[in-house]
């Protein structure tokens, strides 16, 4: 079984994507986060029927619920000597995501290019929350016709597109071809 901890960006992404993060339960695999990354994300985008997006306020219960996503705390001296020297490199959240993955051996999930710098600094193996799409869609091809308007959601309601750099980025253009 693998372990993954999920941080902020990434978590927003699949969350806007599949409209929730309960698809998480298809890859079989151990999920969590970070109290801290959980926190921050304390609104969701979403589209009325007229077709406007609106800003509404999201617990992590919300969040959460129907998923099995677990959320952790950096705990111990050398998690939280960990937390401390990367919160000045990169934001909260990824600070102690990344600290929990160090210490526990998990993988980071993160879309924020500076945290995965300092994953590769730090040891910590990362993936995006595109390659976990791209890996979702391969175990079941009925899920494939479904990708273009994830992407459209991660896009519009997450606002992230994959950097030009990205291994994925062939990939989701292809995505968002009409």
């Amino acid at each position: 079984m693998t372990h993954y901890c999920l941080d902020a960006c990434s978590l927003i992404n699949l969350f806007c994507g599949w409209g929730g993060i309960q698809e998480l339960h298809a890859f079989g695999d151990s999920w969590s986060t970070s109290r801290t990354a959980l926190s921050e994300f304390t609104e969701v985008r979403e589209w009325c029927q007229d077709g406007s997006i609106v800003r509404r306020p999201i617990d992590g219960a919300a969040i959460c619920d129907g998923s099995p996503l677990a959320v952790h705390v950096a705990t111990g001296d050398d998690e939280l000597a960990t937390l401390s020297r990367l919160t000045m490199a990169v934001d909260d959240g990824e600070a102690e995501c990344l600290a929990i993955a160090k210490h526990r051996g998990l993988i980071l999930v993160s879309d924020d290019g500076l945290a995965v710098v300092h994953a590769a600094n730090e040891g910590v193996p990362a993936v995006s929350s595109i390659q976990l799409l791209a890996e979702w869609s391969s175990l079941d091809a009925s899920r494939k016709p479904r990708l273009g308007e994830i992407a459209r959601r991660v896009e519009l309601l997450a606002r992230y597109i994959p950097p030009p750099q990205s291994p994925h980025r062939a990939w989701w253009d292809t995505l968002r071809a009409p």
